[in-house]
């Protein structure tokens, strides 16, 4: 992928983000490391070279310029990366997050995963001629083989390493069965609206294309269409398959091949970039199952706020349903949000969760959006996740001043006319902060 073209203030601050890491990690070593290792969010702006920071007072009556007509409830907190408040305007208010949620999901999966976790999907012998496909919960499994780095697995590939495994035994002849049990509970969520049924994608351990079928529609079992298309490919690859079923595969069944997904910190900056619902759902539950909780909506959940009371985070009136932020009824506070986005440019850990935030006027989400005169200023500097539902939106990240100070903020907006009413206040404000000297 082409580098994003950032602007001179936003590559200085990037550049100081980036290099002394790699120096350190020079030092510690004496060899040098991998871009990938380098790379990560440290805060080592220079003493020597800090940049002077907007007046509160003044950025405070900035923001408050922008008009919030057509918008019920707004939440704002902007502060410097170490945590000072620079403005606040109910921060502390608990707001439907939407997608803004993934921030804090995707931070708990990388810290109890680590970002090299991959995630197998494999197939089983289990005797008396019966093979069972079995679901490790990738994400991006494909039917077809794709060209993308995201998505390296795929049935066909699958299909035709257990095919060669089985010809070498002399078995041309199987029943198919499918595995799922690594997640439990229902795969629609309880608290997402019911007529997403037929659009939604269900969260299922074993899926393919993203839980899609033809049309866009959602599958309405996931595990089931990935084994039927499975059949299919061994039937191409000359292995007749006499029934297919649902069935747990026995803990002494061999493994005859498997596929293997891209490593979790490539999968959560696209899950960030283009705020993937079912691959923040099935993370979540990942991170869940390696807690000791159940791999389900409930366990995944209660994951993520275990997760943030833990560094402090959890705030009164805080409510979390789901992973991906489709629940209309999950509340985060600004605080909340931006007390997650410090740490993760503070902490190397995040490091695919900061890469992973959509850039204003560049890519993913923000591609489209600061488009008119208004909201030009936060284009290229502004890195930040979205979130939108009917009627409410939220966005959070970081902002590069004009003169090159970074600024942590979250907004988030509910009860306005329209989303889009909502995209106008957020990114208003956000363009506010990039121009702001403010002094």
């Amino acid at each position: 992928m082409t580098p994003p073209s950032h602007s001179p203030r936003a590559q200085r601050w990037l550049a100081r983000l980036l290099v002394a890491p790699f120096l350190a990690a020079v030092l510690a070593t004496g060899q040098p490391v991998a871009p990938s290792v380098a790379m990560v969010p440290i805060d080592v702006v220079a003493a020597t070279d800090v940049a002077p920071l907007p007046d509160p007072g003044v950025l405070t009556a900035q923001l408050k310029k922008i008009s919030t007509k057509g918008i019920g409830k707004v939440g704002v907190l902007v502060t410097t990366t170490d945590g000072q408040v620079l403005a606040n305007r109910s921060g502390s208010r608990a707001l439907t997050p939407a997608s803004t949620m993934k921030v804090p999901t995707t931070m708990a999966a990388l810290q109890v995963l680590g970002a090299d976790r991959t995630f197998a999907t494999t197939v089983r012998d289990a005797g008396d001629g019966r093979v069972v496909l079995v679901g490790g919960g990738d994400p991006l499994l494909t039917d077809k083989t794709s060209a993308s780095a995201d998505k390296p697995a795929s049935l066909q590939r699958l299909a035709a390493a257990t095919a060669a495994a089985l010809k070498a035994a002399g078995r041309t002849r199987i029943a198919l069965r499918y595995d799922a049990s690594l997640f439990s509970g229902p795969t629609f969520s309880p608290h997402w609206k019911k007529k997403w049924l037929g659009w939604e994608a269900r969260v299922a351990a074993l899926e393919i294309n993203s839980g899609k079928i033809s049309g866009g529609r959602a599958s309405a079992n996931p595990a089931k269409t990935a084994a039927t298309a499975f059949a299919k490919r061994l039937k191409a690859a000359g292995i007749k398959v006499t029934s297919i079923a649902s069935g747990k595969a026995p803990a002494t069944a061999t493994e005859l091949a498997r596929v293997s997904s891209a490593p979790l910190s490539r999968i959560i900056r696209r899950t960030l970039l283009i705020s993937d619902n079912v691959a923040a759902e099935t993370l979540s539950r990942h991170a869940a199952i390696a807690n000791g909780r159940a791999g389900s909506f409930t366990g995944a959940a209660a994951n993520v706020r275990a997760w943030l009371a833990e560094r402090g985070l959890w705030a009164s009136g805080a409510k979390i349903l789901d992973g991906s932020g489709l629940a209309p009824g999950s509340k985060l506070t600004p605080a909340m949000l931006a007390g997650a986005i410090r740490l993760a440019l503070a902490d190397a850990t995040f490091a695919p969760v900061v890469g992973g935030l959509p850039v204003a006027g560049e890519s993913g989400t923000l591609k489209n959006r600061f488009d008119d005169k208004s909201e030009k200023a936060g284009r290229h500097v502004v890195h930040a996740k979205t979130g939108t539902l009917s009627r409410l939106a939220g966005l959070t990240g970081f902002v590069t001043t004009k003169d090159g100070a970074v600024l942590v903020f979250a907004e988030l907006a509910n009860d306005a006319t329209s989303y889009y009413r909502a995209y106008d206040w957020l990114d208003r404000e956000a363009a506010v902060m990039a121009r702001c000297g403010c002094r």
